[in-house]
């Protein structure tokens, strides 16, 4: 498919870091949807116009731009023009307009992305729970300026606000329904959740920034793990929208659940966090929190507060995390970081790295569990006490294994028995 162009708008600071951040970021939203940024403008400012978000004068200015530069360039015009923010629909109008040119907004975009890799059932509804409010919303906001001119008071509504009423009773009804289909699929998704939860295996989530690396690192472990389940891995946006979790049991460690969960994104529409916030679920009850992060990417340190951001308004900010930094081998074996306990380098690509992951990942799993001694007779099947608790090196004596082992806690009693 051949690249269109988009002229983007943004708000914020000339060449601060934190619109830097925002304008790559996306750019590679809007090169999901097959738009290439020819050029950038921005305006930094205190308070939204409600007409026009950003300044009128700043909108004139990027219409004699945008047509200017297609008068040039016929032959590679500019399609778009993006908004790097969410508009209303009066303001979306009202710029289309000034501009006479098409006018997207943030949300439009991530929400394609969404509906464009939506796979299961539980996805596309969530994907069409959100679309559908943020129509609503748009709705109600492109006809508001006529409603109020042709409304009347009382019970003598105007043509524009019965309009409106019709289409919001329509949508919302919509909603309703297959907000019902989906509360069928959360329902099932809970049985199996609270079936994990009581299993004394440990619950280990992997969270972090979209294209980070995180599937990556599932995929690996499942493939260790011998089992034929792993999750989809490309390298794109939000390639991942739904939550996979895998029952992990690599020989010489203990067995655990590990859940791959759809990547994070500076402000993700309200209506996507809603509507996906029961597929996070799963990290409110895990045991670790693994967080995947892109050590070649210049955004890190926004992308890694980010995250922790909608990891506290899920309430699971208590829950202990640890750093993996992925993609190492893209800085040619250099990197000016010195990684702390909690944090680990590597290249998921190396196999190597992977087991060193697996080790760090386990490591801080058991970090609470019980340290001891302990001769495991022959006559107790050592391949489960294994896969139950995290073995560190075992001896064969006479009489059974000597164990320097951490007892998993719901299973000490098995063992500890004097």
């Amino acid at each position: 498919m051949e690249e269109k162009k988009a002229l983007v708008i943004s708000r914020g600071k000339t060449n601060s870091l934190e619109l830097n951040h925002d304008q790559s970021e996306f750019a590679l939203l809007l090169k999901e949807i097959g738009y290439t940024v020819v050029y950038y403008f921005s305006q930094d400012i205190e308070n939204i116009d409600k007409n026009t978000y950003v300044g009128s004068g700043k909108i004139a200015e990027i219409a004699s731009f945008y047509h200017q530069y297609n008068e040039e360039n016929p032959e590679e015009p500019i399609d778009i023009i993006a908004c790097n923010f969410e508009l209303t629909g009066l303001q979306k109008k009202a710029i289309e307009a000034i501009t006479k040119a098409e006018i997207i907004d943030r949300t439009f975009v991530i929400l394609n992305i969404f509906e464009k890799n939506a796979k299961t059932k539980e996805a596309k509804l969530q994907v069409e729970i959100a679309r559908l409010e943020y129509l609503k919303n748009h709705l109600v906001d492109e006809k508001a300026s006529y409603s109020q001119v042709t409304s009347g008071s009382g019970h003598n509504k105007g043509k524009g606000e019965k309009q409106i009423e019709l289409s919001k009773r329509q949508i919302s009804k919509a909603v309703l329904q297959k907000k019902k289909e989906l509360e069928a699929i959360k329902l099932s998704r809970r049985n199996m959740r609270n079936k994990r939860i009581n299993n004394p295996s440990p619950k280990i989530c992997i969270v972090g920034y979209t294209n980070a690396g995180k599937s990556t690192l599932m995929n690996r472990l499942v493939k260790l793990s011998k089992e034929d389940k792993t999750v989809l891995e490309k390298n794109a946006l939000f390639a991942t929208l739904e939550t996979s979790t895998r029952n992990i049991s690599i020989f010489g460690y203990p067995t655990f659940f590990l859940t791959d969960t759809v990547g994070f994104i500076s402000h993700l529409p309200i209506y996507l966090v809603d509507a996906f916030r029961s597929t996070l679920e799963e990290i409110k009850e895990a045991d670790l929190l693994v967080q995947v992060v892109d050590l070649s990417d210049p955004f890190k340190e926004e992308e890694i507060e980010t995250t922790k951001g909608i990891i506290k308004s899920l309430e699971a900010d208590n829950i202990p995390m640890i750093n993996i930094y992925n993609k190492y081998d893209l800085l040619g074996g250099f990197a000016n970081f010195l990684p702390k306990e909690d944090e680990l380098l590597v290249s998921l690509l190396d196999d190597n790295d992977v087991l060193d992951a697996l080790k760090f990942i386990i490591s801080n799993a058991t970090k609470n569990w019980i340290r001891r001694e302990l001769l495991v007779p022959y006559n107790v099947d050592f391949a489960t006490f294994s896969k139950e608790n995290y073995v560190l090196s075992h001896k064969e004596k006479e009489d059974g294994y000597l164990c320097d082992v951490l007892l998993n806690p719901a299973y000490a009693y098995k063992y500890l028995k004097n």
